[in-house]
């Protein structure tokens, strides 16, 4: 039975994954809220930053043990839709896509507030409007700004963004340690934290509330689950050590603000933050850090931006996710056909974010964004108690602890904050409980019809993980009519090497867009895996597909090559390339010289796909053994005729000739073969000629210098390109440490 596989390119390790959820909990958050929060909880705060970390931790577990059990796009989402009720699962949606562009407009007021301050620095804003509205204009023109750059397909690279997140660790340790030097010479410091709770306990509670948001960057990190290499390990531990990495400083920053900062006469220090509200970092670092004001402002001006411009990508992918899914209008899921881009989701996302950034001020932008993000961490946390009973056999990397009870708690916790926030911003509540309305109205309306008229009568592939196979044969298919001659040589030299063939398709989707969006070319891969399995059948040899999604076809099959570890991998090639740099493709090329697999690339001169008479090239290479096995896998299981050949230059003698065909790579000796060593003009001259009797001509890949890119030498290639018939071509792997040379000194575009 055929086995199917569907799975994205997974090119991030623990580290790009801790950066990415460190940067989007470092980012805006602490520069924005502190101060707010400040105002709110009095020296609390860091009690407030403590105990939300706690809480943070637990709703993390359910995050890390989905993320590590279902590694898939969409994460909260599709979690929720898969473990809960149909309202439930369109709502996770609803609310995931919201909570973003409300951050999104958080982050956005926040870049007004501080580009602001770099404006009036030099003299200059926005005429004729007041402070508050300059704020607003501001955000909307970055808001803007930003849905141009995702139109246009300008995302941030994943290096880019952690060269952010470090320079943001870097300018709040600077903060930190200027803090901490001025501490020595104020021996009064404690007294700014008496009394420790001057709002009570209520204000405590608020601040936990409000500043919640700056601790779900997590969430990210599995949302990108199916680009994380070794999932089960490097999600839990990349979740971890972003929190681990992130509430210390949040307590160190909140200490250091109510310690070493000062207000005017008679004004308590956390009353003087809470009046600066977003702008409190600044005045801070104004007072004890001379010259890091104008650190902080640029690093709170890279905060909203990068955060911003994430929150938006974000809101707009699921979006356009559920739109997908016929959860949303087709205007969601619209793809701009030049730029690959889904215009109608960042259009109408953008739009949200406007709206809220323009309707409510930012204490009210902010209640809102953590309500929702409670909520859904809620949802989350019901999910995994659910899909615990579910679905029990599955493999888990992680496992939340004491459950369902802590889970239970975590949610209880999220909920009453949530409920709290009321007492700060009725108008957030307002705004989420219409939000929520809105939603079960579309889901009633909508939804659940469309859904149902569109994929009620469908049946679903039902996916399964391949079983790993030892040293298979691995053969990449990507054209119909090349898929069954392809296969048949796999199956052949599987038989002979007494092992399966995993008939592989990689599916390119441009860096823009979702890698989960790759799902939908399943339907144009079934011709090639139906293909490939009936071959598979005939040949009585076991066939299983796998369904690869990446930005690169070239890196996913490297990736593929890496992890299923074949013996041999089977390659398909047009005979032809148009770029002059390129020597079999922008695809194969990068493939041939770094794949650690034998590799065999064949090229069909026609329609026929049964080789019976087989032509091999015989040299002292040692790429020649390969050769002589194909050829006498053909012979024992396509029951094919060989014939080996060697030629050498005429008036060359006999016996040296003979001789040098022995020696080298003793390739006719150790295969046992009768070979014909014939004279001739030149060596591919002869070789075409004596193609002209065949139906497949065989080649090994000649001796190739350390950092050459010549893989297959130029004769060889000049006799496939001449030859009068099929033409396969047989290279050996190459040594871990000719690959790694090969990587770093040959040019390789893509």
């Amino acid at each position: 039975m055929q086995k199917r596989e569907v799975r994205l390119r997974r090119g991030m390790g623990l580290a790009d994954a801790t950066l990415i959820g460190v940067g989007a909990m470092v980012g805006a958050g602490i520069f924005v809220l502190t101060g707010i929060a400040a105002g709110a909880a009095g020296p609390a705060l860091i009690l407030a930053f403590a105990l939300n970390g706690l809480v943070a931790l637990t709703a993390a577990m359910s995050y890390a043990e989905l993320g590590s059990t279902f590694p898939q796009a969409g994460g909260g989402y599709a979690w929720a839709k898969l473990a809960l009720p149909a309202p439930f699962g369109f709502l996770a949606g609803w609310l995931s896509w919201f909570s973003h562009a409300v951050a999104a407009s958080l982050y956005a007021l926040g870049f007004g507030s501080y580009f602001g301050q770099l404006l009036h620095s030099f003299g200059l804003g926005v005429p004729y409007v007041s402070e508050a509205a300059e704020v607003k204009i501001l955000a909307v023109a970055v808001v803007a700004f930003f849905a141009l750059v995702n139109f246009r397909g300008s995302a941030e690279t994943g290096r880019a963004g952690n060269l952010i997140t470090l320079g943001q660790m870097l300018i709040l340790a600077i903060f930190v340690l200027s803090g901490l030097w001025v501490l020595r010479g104020m021996p009064r410091w404690p007294q700014s934290f008496t009394p420790f709770f001057p709002t009570g306990v209520s204000g405590l509670l608020m601040a936990m509330g409000l500043t919640f948001v700056a601790f779900e960057g997590y969430e990210i990190i599995a949302q990108c689950g199916e680009e994380v290499r070794n999932p089960r390990r490097n999600i839990p531990r990349a979740i971890f050590l972003a929190v681990a990495a992130v509430v210390p400083l949040y307590v160190l920053i909140a200490f250091i603000m109510m310690a070493a900062s000062k207000g005017p006469a008679g004004v308590p220090t956390w009353q003087f933050l809470g009046d600066h509200a977003e702008l409190a970092v600044l005045e801070a670092a104004r007072q004890f850090a001379p010259g890091g004001i104008g650190l902080l402002l640029l690093g709170g001006l890279f905060a909203t931006t990068s955060a911003l411009n994430a929150t938006l990508y974000s809101s707009s992918r699921v979006s356009f996710a559920m739109g997908r899914d016929f959860n949303l209008p087709s205007v969601f899921a619209l793809v701009h056909r030049r730029r690959r881009t889904p215009h109608g989701a960042i259009l109408v996302s953008s739009m949200v974010i406007i709206v809220m950034a323009i309707a409510l001020p930012i204490q009210d932008v902010a209640s809102a964004t953590d309500i929702t993000f409670m909520c859904l961490f809620g949802m989350i946390n019901i999910s995994v108690i659910a899909l615990r009973y579910q679905r029990p056999g599955a493999k888990r990397g992680f496992r939340v602890p004491f459950s369902p009870w802590l889970p239970l708690l975590s949610t209880i916790c999220l909920f009453f904050l949530a409920a709290y926030l009321f007492r700060f911003s009725s108008m957030a509540w307002y705004v989420t409980a219409g939000w929520i309305a809105l939603g079960l109205i579309v889901f009633r309306e909508y939804a659940s019809k469309r859904e149902q008229e569109e994929t009620g009568s469908r049946v679903l592939l039902e996916e399964s993980t391949i079983e790993p196979i030892k040293e298979p044969v691995l053969v990449a298919l990507g054209n119909p009519q090349t898929a069954e001659p392809l296969t048949r040589i796999a199956c052949a030299i599987a038989r002979h090497r007494s092992t399966s063939v995993i008939a592989l398709h990689v599916v390119k989707v441009p860096a823009q867009l979702p890698r989960s969006e790759g799902r939908r070319f399943l339907e144009r891969a079934e011709p090639l895996f139906e293909a490939a399995v009936a071959v598979g059948e005939q040949m009585n040899t076991a066939v299983y597909g796998a369904l690869w999604v990446s930005s690169d076809l070239h890196k996913g099959l490297l990736e593929a090559i890496e992890e299923k570890q074949p013996s041999l991998v089977v390659l398909g090639w047009r005979g032809y390339t148009r770029a002059r740099a390129r020597l079999f493709g922008t695809t194969l090329d990068p493939v041939l010289l770094a794949a650690q697999a034998d590799v065999a690339l064949l090229r069909r001169c026609n329609k026929k796909t049964e080789f019976k008479r087989v032509l091999v090239g015989v040299t002292a290479s040692p790429h020649a053994l390969l050769a002589i096995e194909i050829a006498q896998a053909l012979e024992q299981q396509l029951k094919a005729k060989p014939r080996y050949l060697h030629i050498i230059k005429r008036g060359t003698p006999m016996d040296d000739a003979t001789e040098s065909a022995f020696l080298g790579g003793a390739s006719a000796r150790d295969a046992e073969i009768d070979l014909d060593v014939v004279q001739a003009a030149s060596t591919a001259r002869g070789m075409i000629e004596a193609s002209k009797e065949a139906d497949l001509l065989v080649l090994g890949a000649a001796r190739e210098g350390i950092l050459s890119q010549l893989v297959f030498g130029e004769k060889t290639r000049t006799m496939a390109r001449g030859a009068r018939c099929a033409v396969l071509l047989a290279k050996r792997r190459p040594s871990k440490g000719l690959s790694l040379l090969r990587r770093l000194f040959t040019r390789q575009e893509g």
